[in-house]
């Protein structure tokens, strides 16, 4: 039996190799956190792994936590580091913490996971009892009922997802493995990609499946990174170069490798084919949805506001710009000609109520959708001089997200 300080190391171990499914099978928590019998190691790896990147969302302490909290830092770090796959230096840095801060947050986090692991699969754990043997259909059943799921809970979020820093997040995590087998990684474009209409973790779990299986069977090669953009797509194709770099596999164990990533993608509607060289797999084709993204200029001299209208935004279809100053805003509306423009009343120098005018009067700005976002009770003026809306503060998430949605074109 383990120690709880030994259970708390076994956490961040497995943290570390969170997207290495093969570490993870023999794993002692893959054991005592999804005990049951019936399972492969290899779904017991694949559960461990959900299991963990779950629990991290029972750090976050809500919208009313206060950005820079130690609870809203800890929850923040563990998005960073282990959902996104930015590495410790560039955590750090988005915190705004030394390395050494980072460090010390981060084993408070883990200690945090594991308290909550520890107490609902070890000291809240019931005596084993007979697991029922499934047949093997039954398994793959309940298995693709797990991923429907998965796939279901993701869709609901709305999100537009950036598909760069997903790449950067999946090459982070694999850049231990890419060195181990002497691969490098070359990019065949230069071009900014457009956002993808698909959540941002299933994204990065279908990418990281297929790079996955291209490091662990290739050796002393180059992966080329191409893209092909058209009207409603976009395909990423990485391939090995040159192919005869794939070490011959067994067949079983190629289609083992491929089923996670495939099974995702075919799940989220998302085309992805695998590119063969006789009877090795030697690279892929994603075909992924583009969508258009709505462009937000939100208008506030309190910086608590910007960055809580940025979070609101970020998990839907509109990209937020700030602007702290009626110059500054004026400037932003009329170069970036943004879909529609949050307005805080109380702005330093020059008031809302002037930078509305100016916006409503000037032709550069006059047919962009104005919402006026304040503390006073002015909803019937702002409506008479021209406001396209009116949000009282504090504003939640889900009123912006409406009155944006209310605009036509919306």
């Amino acid at each position: 039996m383990l120690s709880k300080a030994e259970f708390t190391d076994q956490i961040a171990d497995a943290y570390e190799h969170l997207y290495d499914l093969v570490y993870l099978r023999p794993h002692i928590l893959a054991e005592l956190i999804v005990p049951d019998s019936a399972l492969s190691r290899q779904e017991r790896a694949w559960r461990l792994h959900h299991v963990l990147l779950d629990v991290i969302e029972e750090l976050n302490p809500g919208p009313q936590a206060p950005a820079f909290s130690h609870e809203w830092r800890r929850h923040r770090l563990m998005v960073l580091r282990y959902m996104e796959g930015l590495d410790a230096q560039s955590v750090a840095d988005q915190l705004a913490i030394s390395r050494r801060h980072y460090y010390r947050e981060q084993k408070t986090a883990i200690e945090a996971v594991a308290d909550i692991l520890w107490d609902r699969h070890i000291v809240g754990s019931p005596a084993p009892e007979h697991t029922p043997q499934h047949s093997e259909e039954q398994t793959s059943l309940d298995r693709l009922e797990l991923l429907r799921l998965e796939v279901a809970r993701a869709a609901q979020v709305n999100r537009l997802t950036q598909f760069e820093d997903v790449l950067q997040g999946v090459i982070s995590l694999l850049q231990k493995r890419l060195r181990q087998h002497r691969l490098e990684l070359e990019r065949e474009f230069q071009e900014p990609l457009p956002d993808i209409p698909v959540d941002r973790n299933l994204l990065r779990q279908i990418f990281l499946g297929i790079l996955g299986y291209l490091v662990e069977h290739a050796e002393r090669a180059t992966i080329r990174l191409g893209v092909q953009a058209a009207e409603a797509s976009v395909k990423i194709t990485l391939r090995v170069d040159p192919p005869a770099a794939i070490r011959p596999a067994p067949a079983a164990r190629v289609e083992e490798g491929l089923l996670a990533p495939e099974e995702l993608a075919a799940l989220a509607h998302i085309l992805i084919h695998p590119l063969r060289a006789g009877a090795s797999v030697v690279g892929f084709e994603v075909e992924l949805p583009t969508a258009p993204c709505h462009t937000i200029l939100v208008v506030d001299d309190n910086e608590d506001v910007l960055e809580l209208f940025q979070r609101y935004l970020s998990t839907q279809q509109f990209h937020a710009i700030t602007a702290k100053t009626a110059e500054d805003a004026l400037e932003k509306a009329c170069r970036l000609q943004p879909y529609a423009i949050t307005l805080d009343l109380m702005m330093p120098q020059q008031d809302g109520w002037d930078l509305l005018q100016t916006l409503l009067i000037q032709p550069e700005t006059r047919h962009i959708p104005v919402i006026v976002c304040s503390v006073l009770k002015q909803k019937d003026l702002a409506l008479a001089l021209g406001a396209a809306g009116f949000l009282e503060k504090p504003i939640t998430e889900q009123a912006l997200l409406s009155a944006l949605k209310q605009l036509d074109g919306a």
